[in-house]
Order: C-alpha cells, then structure tokens, then sequence
C-alpha cells in the first residue's frame, strides 16, 4: 500500500505541473467523456504497416478523442493470415477475427463460463442464452514443407460484443463523485487516458529518450521500455511506431505510414460490416465481463487510491 501511495502522490504532482492542453474547465460540471480522452487529437485516420516477424496492415479510424474507434487489421505471420476487426465505443466493444470455418458447433448452457452468453438462432431469426463451441472445423491433411498436417483450407469471420469493462467502471467513479471530488478527479482521469492508450504494462515502464523521430510527417517522441527490448514511438498519445524484439530474437516493427488529421467519417465508419456473420453477445451477468471489470478496477484503483485523490 505504500508503494502505491508513493507512486499516486508522484502522479498528482506531475499533473498539478501538466494543464490540459490549455484547456480551463469546471470539473465539476464535465462529463467523463470530457475528462477521459484517449488521444489528445478529436478525430484521425492512420494507416500501419507491419514487418518482420508479423507482416501486412492495419487501420485506426477514431472520433471523439478516442472514444469512438475502428481497427482493421490484416497480417499474415509464419504463414498463417490474421484478419481482425474491432469497434470500441463507451458501450461495448465489438471484436471479430478470421477463424477456421467451423462445420458443426456444441450449444452449452450449463457452467458459469457460459452464464450471461447468446448466441444468434439462425432458424428463429433472435438470439438465445448458450455458448457455441466449434467442434468440427474445415481442414484437410496437406503436405507443407515435406511434412503431413492437418491444415485449416478455409477461413471465415467469428465475432463477439461485450459491455465496455473499463468505461463501465469509470462512469460509475465518476457519477457517484461530489463536485469537490471531481475537481481533483478530472486531471488525473486525463493522465490515467494517455498511460492507457499507451498501454498501461508499459506506461510505468517506459524512459523518453532525447531523440525524436519523424513518422508519417509527425514528429514523434521516443520511449524505451525498461527491462524489455520495446521502443516506442508517441504522437497525441497516439503509438505511431513501435519495434518489439522477442526473448527468442523475433523482431516486429509497426510504423505509421498515413496519418489523417481531418478524415471524412460517416455514422456507417463505426458499423459492423454487413457481410459478418451475428457476433456471440456478451452481457454483464458473463465470464468475461466480470473479469475484465475486476481487472478495470484494479487497474483505477492503482491510480486512484480513494475517490478524488486516489480511491
């Protein structure tokens, strides 16, 4: 506990010495959303390119400061393709990946691992309480690299929605919240925002080193990861490049290689594409959400010690 009272009270005398972009606001009448903001940049589209170990692209369409975002992401590594698609908003968070096709699912009810999950009845047309397993899934045996395996010969798109763990857990901080409160509250959600979208392993980790890097026309700021063989390139609170080498030697280097300030965004930007298959649905009553709300909270409770200076 003193090792956190130690590192809260660092954090408070690095904002009280930080503004907010120069932004004078009342607190106490903000909303979360005004206090919480993942990137430092209302809106933007970035293009990555991925190498070496994983390779190919992806691509980030945000609005809002973060709030809103879309990743498409397409690589291939050690043969095998990876396609993702993820849509975070406050709400929920839709994640889809390319899979096995699968041929023949189990329906299972019973277990608390499957408490709180719904699938899409196709033959009714609605979704109902169960939790489909694959149990067959299209592949052949194929010869690769003079050796017989079975091989997947067929991929399509699984996906899941979830609440959003983390904004759940700081709306409820933040609602429940004198004005008083909020006063101190609203800086440090700011700082806690930028260490999560730096990602919050690395946030106390990482060393700004005096060089500066040029990406896609931004200048960024370099961090190296204590400890771990991580570089980090920061734009807005925005990783515009990293290069991650493995214990085994397995080196990947993302950089960006377009990065759009004033992209056109439509409401269809942030909608699941229509050709994907009804994603499992996940309530706040699962497995899942339970978890990543006990890990939310943790992660909240580490910054904030008690409510408005620390939880």
């Amino acid at each position: 506990m003193k090792e956190v009272s130690m590192r809260t009270y660092k954090y408070i005398v690095l904002i009280l010495l930080i503004s907010c972009g120069g932004e004078n606001i009342e607190w106490s009448k903000a909303k979360l959303e005004d206090a919480y903001r993942p990137y430092s940049i209302e809106k933007g589209l970035i293009e990555y390119k991925y190498s070496g170990e994983e390779e190919g692209k992806e691509t980030v369409i945000f609005k809002d400061w973060g709030h809103w975002q879309v990743r498409i992401k397409e690589t291939q590594s050690q043969n095998v393709p990876r396609k993702r698609f993820e849509l975070i908003t406050p709400s929920e968070i839709v994640s889809y990946q390319s899979t096995c096709k699968c041929l023949q699912y189990k329906i299972v009810k019973e277990g608390d691992e499957n408490k709180g999950v719904y699938y899409y009845d196709t033959t009714n047309g609605e979704y109902v309480q169960g939790n489909p397993y694959c149990i067959k899934q299209k592949k052949e045996v194929r010869e690769i690299g003079g050796i017989r395996q079975l091989t997947c010969v067929e991929y399509d798109w699984e996906g899941s929605i979830r609440p959003n763990a983390m904004y759940y857990v700081l709306l409820s901080v933040w609602d429940t919240a004198s004005p008083k409160t909020k006063q101190k509250l609203g800086p440090l959600m700011r700082q806690f925002a930028k260490e999560m979208s730096i990602g919050f392993i690395y946030a106390s980790a990482i060393v700004e080193m005096p060089t500066k890097k040029d990406i896609a026309g931004k200048k960024t700021t370099f961090y190296k990861v204590q400890n771990r063989d991580v570089r980090l390139f920061i734009w807005n609170n925005i990783i515009l490049g990293s290069e991650v080498i493995s214990e085994a030697g397995k080196k990947i280097i993302v950089e960006a290689i377009k990065v759009d300030e004033n992209p056109k965004i439509t409401d269809e930007t942030f909608n699941i594409p229509p050709d994907f298959p009804h994603p499992v649905k996940y309530d706040t009553t699962s497995l899942i959400f339970k978890r990543e709300k006990n890990l939310a909270q943790q992660l909240i409770n580490i910054y904030l010690s008690e409510k408005g200076g620390g939880m």
